[in-house]
């Protein structure tokens, strides 16, 4: 099994890893916006993850981790060794759906963000 050994200044973090098909990803990510409280202090942040299965999407995640600058961060890409069991596994609410109900699912979804949209829009004076 291919794996992803991530460590963090020469400390094992997790060793992510998918036995069949699927998807896995190191994304390391600094984020500091203008008007929001990452202005003062920018987010950092390293996650390891991924997603397997066709029919019921399993969305995966094995580490979700604050950085620092001066941190080293390594990433092994291995076959010799088990991965860790992910930390959390959240299944797509669309999967197993057939298409009509998948369509009811998305419309909900966006009826609810209008809604929210509207009622920004009347904070604001602008409805």
């Amino acid at each position: 099994m291919l794996c992803f050994r991530v460590l963090r200044n020469g400390e094992h973090l997790t060793t992510a890893g998918l036995p069949a098909f699927g998807v896995l990803h190191t994304i390391l990510s600094w984020v500091r916006r203008h008007d929001d409280e990452t202005n003062a202090i920018p987010e950092f942040t390293l996650h390891v993850g991924g997603s397997e299965g066709r029919e019921h999407r399993e969305h995966l995640t094995w580490c979700d981790t604050n950085i620092r600058a001066g941190d080293v961060l390594t990433v092994e890409v291995r076959e010799d060794l088990e991965a860790d069991p992910p930390k959390e596994r959240r299944r797509d609410p669309e999967a197993g759906l057939d298409d009509v109900s998948r369509l009811r699912l998305q419309k909900t979804r966006l009826e609810k963000l209008l809604a929210e949209v509207d009622a920004e829009l009347r904070e604001c004076g602008a409805a």
